[in-house]
């Protein structure tokens, strides 16, 4: 994963296109998994792979790395996987280690033999943690764990919530995504059934704008043949979108999340899922690229990983484009990422009633 900090419809939707949408959400907990079933053995290969004892989530393909969106992920799994011993070594090893900035939010990257390498926040790490933290309130009736959440949310929305253009949009973090009148942005840091539980919270109306303005960005940021949103992009004062400089203008790694979370929030309009189907059937539904050059179009050679093909299967089924990707089994050696993104997949799918 790269930096926070970049080292490394159709239109405007139509009012009641968006009540159908939301309407189409199922009834549930906001921000809730909607009672998905989960295979316990699942979590405890996860954990046995990724998480350390001391309670910190291994980056397997990035050096060892931990950070601040593989804490909130394992958080998030083990809340799934009924794993209340877990998910409070992961907490606790958050709090201490990630949680030294002083403004409520976590350094994002920490490193095994540096400690902490970069003490800007990463956004959507922060929501993670959070949105596990409310799910675990919920799930173990404990009031600490909402409390905590609430402080994040609060911090979020004083440090990284923003408005441009006539929209409320996110920060990737509190340092370094201004430029001029120019804001960059991750698409993929919308998070949004995170961002539908903060919605629910007390002061929560920013957040439902956010939300809002999560689709609005997603009709907007649509390059190239197959129409995909880049991995970063900007946002000027009119409202113009493009692809950021200063990072690789590209489809990737990070965007693969945009139809994830848009799935685990209940959409199932094909609008939103059908520019990845369209990639995933372009290359017979095997040999997907990882990355797609924007707005060329030039493919890597590498291919996208298991966790990206589980993401390519469920759009692909939400687009209408049936089974048009098979996804081959975890190896035992695959990195934290993929398999994350499996996971997630897996429980979105068993979320909405459909197979996996």
């Amino acid at each position: 994963m790269t930096s926070p900090v970049g080292t490394s419809r159709r239109g405007m939707l139509v009012g009641t296109a968006a009540l159908g949408l939301a309407a189409a959400v199922p009834a549930a907990l906001p921000g809730a998994l909607r009672a998905a079933p989960y295979d316990g053995a699942a979590w405890r290969r996860y954990a046995e792979r990724f998480l350390l004892p001391e309670g910190r989530v291994v980056d397997t393909g990035n050096k060892g790395i931990s950070h601040s969106e593989g804490q909130g992920y394992g958080m998030l799994l083990a809340v799934v996987g009924g794993d209340r011993a877990a998910f409070d070594r992961l907490w606790g090893w958050t709090q201490r280690v990630l949680m030294v900035r002083g403004d409520g939010l976590a350094a994002w990257r920490w490193t095994p033999d540096g400690g902490v390498a970069d003490r800007n926040n990463a956004s959507d790490g922060d929501m993670l943690i959070a949105w596990a933290l409310l799910r675990a309130a919920e799930t173990w009736q404990a009031e600490a764990y909402r409390t905590a959440a609430a402080a994040i949310v609060k911090a979020l929305a004083a440090g990284v919530l923003v408005e441009q253009a006539g929209l409320t949009v996110l920060l990737p973090g509190r340092d370094g995504f201004r430029k001029g009148e120019t804001l960059v942005l991750n698409p993929s840091y919308w998070i949004f059934p995170a961002i539908r539980a903060f919605a629910a919270l007390p002061g929560g109306e920013r957040w439902g704008k956010l939300s809002d303005s999560g689709l609005v960005l997603l009709s907007k940021a649509r390059f190239g043949g197959f129409q995909l949103p880049p991995d970063w992009m900007t946002l000027d004062a009119a409202g113009t979108v493009g692809i950021a400089d200063g990072f690789k203008k590209q489809y990737g790694y990070d965007a693969v999340r945009v139809p994830l979370y848009l799935a685990m929030d209940g959409y199932r309009d094909p609008y939103y899922f059908r520019p990845f189907a369209t990639l995933a059937t372009k290359f017979g539904g095997a040999a997907v690229p990882a990355t797609v050059s924007l707005p060329g179009g030039t493919t890597t050679q590498v291919a996208a990983s298991v966790g990206m093909l589980a993401v390519y299967r469920l759009a692909c089924k939400l687009a209408g484009a049936g089974d048009a990707v098979t996804v081959p089994p975890l190896a035992p050696d695959e990195d934290y990422y993929s398999t994350t993104l499996a996971h997630l997949s897996a429980l979105a799918a068993q979320s909405l009633g459909i197979d996996p």
